[in-house]
């Protein structure tokens, strides 16, 4: 039993149609206890002439009932005095009487107040309100929705709001909390996700999916659970070259959903300065009253891979049904996909795949197999650069090893480079996850509730992947007296993969668990609450089989060859491209081999006190709803690597004493241990104020003291307009602050390597990036503008467009690698060098010096539409259709004074900066590697009687490969891609299978492959899948 206080009902109207419901309108007002048999009894009355909606709730309080009513249909109306002893009906007959209002029943303790000449949009509402719960027929409860923390308050019509029920969130076929975002259109490009591997070790892997609400970028998203903030995963990856961190999606068990709410605005000031681009809630099942099993199970077609979920759930009522559990379990597992699976990732060369455009045909930028290879590459004194290669490919030009194995002049050429895919290794990752989760509360008067939650989330996730390869940094000398160096000198170890040790096997731990207890109550005409909460997640991420630098150099510089390691064994010469071919001994590897960990934590305390009325007094207009409240966070991040990665254990070349690198593990970029906090507090007030009949304004302010970036305070202004009874009008004007994240700023003397193209030597090659933190990173401000409409001209139709407009100022970021380098080639050619370049006396690059700062402006605009349809009918059922696009119309960065350079220079036509090397994360970034224009979906569902069905069109526009270009500077088209969804169920209502519902079901019917594209695995991970057609099928049963 949910105590009186959730019974209380503070909802905000929602205009619910279909999949996606709207909330568009001020919110459902307001009731009292429940008590049973409430229409049975009769109870003594005494209520003064006052307002009706005083009178309405006076009556609740006095008959311990449940009423419920909009607030804009007791306005300006007027009840008379009402005593002596009455049911709950016959009270409600009298006070109603001249008002034009009635009452409907809901059952023996739940009343709903209803106009007899109701707006088009209030019928659509009721018609929905049962949907909103996802349960037909469903007793009315609180439904508390995004938008306002004023309970019971006309409020969330001035914000657009998009609600996935259960119904809804079953029907887009998602397993998992990466694949249900993915369905929402708002949502932008997922960049953390089980097929991205780019960071190796230095990246958040593992079963972790970011949040990146309307594509403005990871971390801008406040992301909620039952309205309470989540712990951020503490993993990280670079995201626009500066590393961003995010709620882990996949910590919630899609199963277990009430609903998921999508705020898409800016909320800074009504739920943390830091909701720049809108506030995600998921709202879990907290009352469940029966019991259910569910399992799904489904297959990508014609691969291995398979996902399995199994979940269930009860609820019970104690201690007179003062008491509630809920409790709740799911279980899931999925194979890999290995890359050889898929035609466009099983090789790294995709000059030709037939999918590529005709004009980048053959087009060695897409050719991306890697230099390093077991055919290495070494310079010498006596020949210069070397490389190997099978005899069979002609005559040994400076030296025959034996086995097949030559050393030629040069570097390696093109076709002798290694296909990493080829190898076998995992696409996406296997995963093991167990989700459990725990509702309770005690009613310890009508007046008085205690509730608390606990959530306890455990995954493991496992891939595989091709051996390393030594980084331009950990370029080490063989001695002239190693065993197998025959050229008599010392030569440098330029490029090599020792195969023969094998794959890389990676492991991921993630774990997290949140606890949560509170009391909540009101007093009079005040609703109140206050919660503490803890919450923590841990990640393990081992990798195994990896090579020690100092160990591989020690080895291959043993002057005993039975226990010296051979660098000059080549690869397969069967197959040049992949694998190994002759073996050093196992007893050599094991002596080399290693193990590496990176343990990271995450923390989030936070208490909390709120308060709320929706009618604190009367004017001429109406009620005036009132919120406040106070709120103390800390956040806690730790990052601990391994010795060997940390700058603990440093590589020194042990010929020359010279220290390469301060990781010792071969192919990895160091980074040191971090560690920091944050505390926060904020206070934060609202207004719902009514100007007119017709028109209702919400004001808000919120102000945070952080410890380490100071004070802000942030308004809001929304305003909302019904000149008719099918039309509304709403703008709303928020502004916002984003502190930097703590790895932002605790970071220090981080090291990575990534291919560039140095314009001065005109080649590309692995160059070492040396970044740091900045402590003197200011937060990120944004001012969010959004306006729009809402129409409902038909009954059971409802239409909304919603234009938004988003500015921050000082973005942190960095300036990419590849732009130092341009600028560098700019200012070479001007006499004057870059001095963040290093480059030796070749002039090769060293390394290039970076730090992370605060960027000019970024402006973000778009539009989103949504139309709603359902249409019942006598014979054939219910028909409700859905659809819901967002389309990104504008994301400029403003350059900063070096890109603003480069890109002049550039336009001139200055042959030191080649137009197609681009200048990246500056200037206009719509439709760049990522970021496409439309985002959207079409569905038609059908539910008649038993049965139900549903067919769902998804389409994503086309962008740019900005990595793939012409001396022009045009680059290669990713064209738009479109999948069809289909379901059907059927569910027993009696007989021996009562309760049991069954649903099979095909996303992407067509077997739509991602579009080709120059990225890990040939497609963007980011914004396209690579399931391909995928049958599922979900036996559930309830009782």
């Amino acid at each position: 039993m949910k105590h009186p206080r959730l019974s209380y009902v503070a909802c905000c109207t929602l205009l619910a149609i279909g999949t996606s419901t709207v909330a568009v309108t001020p919110s459902h007002a307001y009731a009292a206890p429940q008590a049973a048999e409430a229409t049975a009894a009769t109870f003594e009355i005494n209520l003064p002439a006052q307002a009706t909606s005083s009178a309405l709730l006076q009556l609740a309080e006095q008959t311990n009932s449940q009423i419920i009513f909009a607030p804009d249909l007791a306005r300006n109306k007027s009840s008379d005095a009402l005593q002596g002893n009455f049911s709950v009906a016959q009270a409600l007959t009298q006070l109603l009487d001249g008002t034009g209002l009635s009452f409907e029943q809901q059952d023996q303790r739940t009343f709903v107040i209803t106009s007899a000449s109701s707006s088009r949009m209030q019928d659509n509402f009721r018609a929905q309100l049962g949907n909103a719960e996802g349960e037909k027929g469903s007793n009315v409860e609180r439904i508390q929705v995004v938008g306002s923390n004023i309970r019971g308050a006309r409020a969330a019509g001035n914000l657009p709001v998009t609600i996935l029920d259960s119904e809804a969130i079953e029907n887009t076929g998602a397993a998992t909390g990466d694949e249900l975002l993915r369905s929402i259109p708002q949502v932008g490009d997922i960049s953390f996700n089980n097929e991205r591997v780019i960071g190796g070790v230095n990246d958040a892997r593992g079963d972790v999916a970011s949040i990146n609400l309307r594509g403005i970028g990871t971390g801008n998203t406040l992301t909620l659970l039952n309205g309470r903030r989540l712990v951020l995963h503490p993993g990280t990856q670079t995201e626009n070259f500066v590393p961003v961190t995010t709620v882990n999606s996949n910590t919630l068990p899609v199963a277990g959903l009430r609903r998921l709410e999508v705020l898409r605005d800016g909320a800074a000031a009504i739920y943390g300065t830091d909701a720049v681009a809108g506030v995600i809630n998921y709202v879990l099942k907290d009352d469940i009253e029966s019991t259910n099993f569910r399992v799904n199970y489904g297959a990508s077609d014609g691969t291995s891979f398979d996902q399995l979920t199994a979940s269930g759930s009860t609820g019970v009522s104690f201690n007179d049904d003062k008491s509630h559990l809920t409790l709740s379990l799911a279980y899931y597992t999925r194979d890999e996909l290995p890359a050889s699976e898929r035609d466009y990732s099983a090789s790294e060369d995709r000059r030709f795949h037939p999918d590529v455009p005709a004009e980048f045909q053959g087009d060695t930028q897409l050719d991306n197999r890697s230099l390093t290879s077991p055919w290495g590459i070494f310079d010498t004194s006596s020949y210069g650069r070397i490389h190997l290669r099978p005899d069979s490919m002609g005559a040994c030009e400076v030296h025959d090893f034996g086995d097949g194995v030559c050393a030629d002049s040069g570097s390696l050429p093109r076709d002798m480079r290694y296909d990493r895919a080829v190898v076998d290794e995992s696409m996406t990752s296997a995963v093991d996850r167990v989700n459990l989760y725990s509702h309770f509360t005690h009613s310890f008067s009508d007046d008085l509730e205690f509730f608390a939650e606990a959530l306890y989330y455990e995954a493991t996730s496992k891939r595989r992947r091709e051996q390393n390869h030594n980084l331009s940094a950990q370029r080490f000398t063989i001695s002239a007296d190693a065993a197998y160096n025959p050229f008599g000198e010392d030569i440098k170890l330029r490029n090599l993969r020792p195969v023969d040790f094998g794959g890389r096997r990676i492991e991921v731990e993630d774990t997290s668990y949140r606890l949560l207890a509170g009391l909540r109550g009101y007093l009079d005409m005040w609703d109140w609450e206050s919660a503490v909460l803890y919450s923590r997640a841990d990640t393990l991420d081992t990798a195994y089989n990896r090579i020690r630098t100092s160990a591989l150099q020690a080895a291959i510089n043993n002057s005993d060859p039975s226990q010296a390691y051979n660098p000059f064994i080549g690869g397969n010469p069967e197959h040049v491209n992949y694998g190994p071919g002759a073996r050093n001994p196992e007893a050599i590897l094991a002596g080399i081999r290693t193990d590496v960990t990176r343990e990271s934590k995450s923390e989030l305390a936070l208490w909390d006190f709120k308060i709320s009325n929706p009618a604190i007094t009367t004017w001429y207009a109406g009620d005036i709803g009132l919120a406040a409240g106070v709120e103390y966070r800390y956040e806690g991040y730790a990052d601990d690597r391994d010795a060997l990665l940390d700058g603990s254990q440093p590589f020194y070349d042990q010929v020359t004493g010279r220290l390469l690198s301060d990781s010792d593990v071969l192919g990895s970029s160091s980074t040191p241990d971090a560690s920091g906090s944050r505390n926060v507090l904020s206070a934060y007030a609202e207004l719902l104020v009514p100007l007119h009949d017709t028109v209702d304004m919400q004001v808000a302010v919120r102000h945070e003291r952080f410890n380490d970036v100071g004070n802000v305070t942030k308004p809001k202004l929304a305003l909302s307009w019904a000149p008719t009874d099918w039309v509304q009008l709403r703008a709303a004007y928020a502004e916002g602050f984003r502190a930097p994240n703590l790895p932002q700023v605790v970071e220090q003397g981080i090291s990575r390597s990534n291919t560039r193209t140095d314009p001065i030597l005109d080649q590309s090659y692995g160059i070492e990036e040396r970044r740091g933190g900045n402590v003197n990173l200011q937060p990120e401000d944004s001012e969010t503008l959004s306006y729009g409409f809402a129409l409902a001209p038909i009954d059971g139709l409802l239409i909304t467009v919603d234009w938004w407009d988003i500015e921050q100022d000082g973005v942190v970021g960095i300036l990419n690698s590849q732009t130092h380098l341009l600028y560098d080639s700019l200012l070479r050619s001007q006499g004057s060098q870059n001095d963040a370049v290093i480059r030796d006396d070749d002039l090769e690059v060293i390394y290039v010096e970076n730090q992370y700062n605060n960027l000019d402006i970024r402006t973000i605009k778009g539009i989103d539409t949504s139309i709603n349809y359902r249409y019942d009918t006598d014979d054939f059922g219910r028909f409700s259709f859905t659809l819901n696009a967002a389309h990104l119309k504008e994301f400029v960065q403003e350059p900063d004074p070096i890109s603003a350079l480069v890109l002049a220079a550039q336009a001139e036509g200055n042959p030191a900066v080649p137009i197609d090397l681009p200048v990246y994360g500056a200037g206009d970034l719509l439709r760049m590697s990522g970021n496409p224009e439309w985002r959207g979906f079409a569905g038609i569902d059908w539910d008649y009687d038993n049965w139900g069905a549903g067919v769902r069109y998804n389409y994503v526009s086309d962008f740019l490969e900005t990595s793939v270009g012409t001396s022009e500077g045009v680059n290669m088209v990713i064209p738009s891609w479109s999948t069809v969804d289909l379901y059907a169920d059927y569910r027993f209502r009696d007989g021996a299978l009562d309760g049991t519902r069954l649903r099979f079901g095909v996303r992407n019917i067509g077997d739509k492959e991602p579009p080709i594209a120059d990225e890990s695995f040939g497609y963007f991970s980011s914004v396209h899948s690579n399931r391909g057609r995928y049958i599922y099928g979900t036996w559930s049963w309830t009782f």
